[in-house]
């Protein structure tokens, strides 16, 4: 399995894709497995862990500043280099993930060179696909993700299946088990038990609806006890960076209503996810949402657009909410106000919602995987 040369695996902030690459691969019983990424000061460049072997691809300061910054030429690129720790392994099946620019020089690679390997591009966000790509299995995290790319003919695909991301049980518990410890954490961030905390988690980037999230508090500012919690990765460049600010600039005007805060590390999370009440979830788009089954698993109730993946496992007023297009932020702010009145709704809520969580654990994730290898393979 392989990625594109984003960030390494295991992640050491939020990434989702490598996350799921990293969980599932480690959970594998029948099939040896390899995984490939870009490297990182903090991991080793190769290395046997939890039952995985990791190939680790890594750029000097040097060869990035001349090939990839100046002349461009780059003669040992990330697909390159991924092509030689393939031809090293000698894979049966390969599994590309999220990306389709990076990988087609492997694609055709492996098509002209290893006719008994087989080929997965796995989406997990909509990506632009204008080249013809022959692949032996085109997957997606989510129905609606595959119902997408079933109907672009430039996609020679043999099967098409989702496979839905997963979440860890163990590790994300439900908070009324640990009264204790989550009291501990809101401490943390100067939040009391008489403080209802809404909670959003995702990076301040504009398809995340921030905007939702502030014009929300706007309308809830004079009820005394809520609060929002922002926890997501602020940008300090690039196109997100005026958006960012925006909504930062928004905020002050709300003062002690809401706090924001930079991304925590992924071994982290299931602790943050704790001192919220509720998650708010305004995404202008969701392939999937594994923050919304994160959140779930925890006992909260989710307040969601019914946008992409989210409606294949958010039941509307049994294990979540959904608010309509036309009123966003009113709906959100009479449901959160509902649920700070109404403690037995928001326990019960919060319960269907660990329920449902319950049936996306790792593990039967990699066993529905397994079985869908052998089924390529046979």
């Amino acid at each position: 399995m392989f990625p594109a040369p984003v960030h390494p695996i295991p992640p050491l902030k939020g990434a989702a894709v490598e996350t799921w690459i990293y969980e599932v691969s480690r959970r594998l019983v029948f099939y040896e497995p390899h995984i490939a990424c870009i490297g990182s000061a903090f991991h080793p460049k190769n290395e046997f862990k939890d039952g995985v072997y990791f190939h680790r691809i890594t750029f000097g300061k040097f060869y990035k500043r001349i090939f990839q910054k100046i002349t461009r030429v780059d003669p040992l690129s990330y697909p390159r280099r991924l092509l030689k720790i393939i031809n090293e392994i000698k894979p049966d099946v390969i599994h590309m993930h999220n990306s389709v620019k990076w990988f087609l020089p492997i694609i055709e690679a492996v098509n002209k060179n290893m006719k008994n390997t087989k080929i997965i591009l796995h989406l997990h966000n909509e990506v632009e696909i204008n080249n013809e790509i022959v692949v032996d299995a085109f997957m997606g995290c989510s129905k609606y993700i595959v119902d997408i790319y079933q109907e672009n003919k430039k996609i020679k695909a043999k099967y098409f299946k989702y496979i839905y991301n997963g979440v860890d049980l163990i590790k994300f518990r439900p908070y009324w088990e640990s009264e204790g410890v989550r009291k501990d954490i809101r401490n943390r961030f100067n939040l009391t038990d008489k403080d209802f905390v809404v909670l959003f988690v995702g990076r301040i980037s504009p398809e995340k609806g921030l905007e939702y999230i502030i014009d929300t508090a706007h309308l809830i500012r004079d009820i005394p006890n809520i609060k929002f919690l922002v926890v997501g990765e602020i940008p300090t460049r690039g196109s997100r960076l005026e958006y960012a600010k925006n909504i930062i600039h928004k905020a002050q005007s709300l003062k002690d209503k809401i706090f924001l805060t930079d991304v925590f590390p992924p071994y982290k999370m299931n602790l943050i996810y704790m001192v919220g009440d509720v998650i708010f979830i305004p995404s202008n788009f969701e392939a999937f949402g594994m923050v919304a089954l994160e959140a779930m698993a925890t006992g909260l109730p989710v307040i969601a657009r019914k946008k992409g993946g989210l409606n294949e496992f958010i039941l509307d007023n049994e294990n979540g909410f959904f608010v309509s297009e036309n009123n966003i932020s009113s709906e959100a702010a009479n449901i959160i106000e509902s649920l700070m009145l109404n403690k037995e709704l928001r326990r019960s809520i919060g319960e269907k919602a660990r329920q449902t969580a319950e049936k996306f654990d790792w593990i039967y994730i990699s066993e529905e995987l397994e079985r869908f290898y052998t089924q390529i393979l046979s």
